[in-house]
């Protein structure tokens, strides 16, 4: 088979594969880290102020999820039952593409047995699953080799619970306020609005569940409004 025919099948086949991972609702473009405890919110803050991903736990690395964001809402809404969840709706998500080349790689699910026939070199990727014992396997999990991980706005999104605490990520860059309204029975009436910067894209669980089932498409349109650096007029809200 000459060049030229290998070139038009491998240009077919890579179509198709574009095609297909675009259909697939069940395939993100993303992986997601995302915090836990009755103080998720203030963790991704921290992450956020401190501009990097960092292996607290010192297992070795960092763990993300496959899953996409537009099938964690009822997940999400389960863990919402407990005190200290063991995730809550507030997280990062980097490019599957970005994290894969630095070396970011899914985990293997098996036997103890499985992993003794590995090489050593792999266990730190590899989960146990027993049917009906230790099954993880809902976690889609990948791991990254590293202990900090540093993010950038430009391969990051962030992930918040509600529409409200993705204002409280931009930054303030303008000096005055509008504000309007009145006050009655001594209390103030109106909205606040300011001038904000954004630093990062993202999206909050609350818009995925307003629109019921995202798409992937959607998801990608909401982003694609979102300019990094560029001022925002945003409503602070109203009273």
């Amino acid at each position: 088979m000459n060049n030229g025919q290998n070139y038009l099948n491998y240009k077919m086949v890579n179509s198709t594969l574009k095609a297909i991972l675009a259909a697939r609702e069940d395939i993100s473009d993303y992986l997601f880290h995302f915090t836990r405890g009755s103080k998720a919110f203030e963790t991704l803050l921290r992450i956020l102020a401190d501009g990097e991903l960092k292996d607290i736990k010192r297992n070795g690395y960092i763990c993300f999820t496959e899953a996409p964001l537009t099938a964690l809402y009822n997940m999400f809404q389960i863990f919402d039952r407990y005190p200290e969840p063991m995730f809550a709706p507030y997280g990062v998500g980097i490019k599957k593409d970005i994290l894969f080349d630095l070396g970011c790689r899914p985990v293997i699910y098996g036997t103890n047995d499985d992993f003794g026939k590995l090489s050593q070199c792999l266990y730190w990727r590899c989960v146990e699953y027993k049917p009906k014992v230790s099954d993880y396997t809902w976690l889609r999990e990948w791991r990254i080799k590293a202990n900090t991980l540093k993010l950038f706005p430009s391969g990051c999104i962030v992930i918040t619970k509600t529409d409200y605490e993705q204002t409280l990520l931009m930054r303030d860059i303008g000096e005055d306020f509008d504000i309007d309204g009145d006050i009655d029975d001594g209390e103030f009436h109106g909205y606040v609005k300011g001038e904000f910067e954004r630093v990062y894209k993202g999206v909050s669980m609350e818009s995925i569940r307003n629109v019921c089932l995202l798409s992937k498409k959607e998801l990608n349109n909401i982003l694609d409004t979102q300019t990094i650096g560029e001022s925002e007029t945003q409503l602070l809200g109203y009273f």
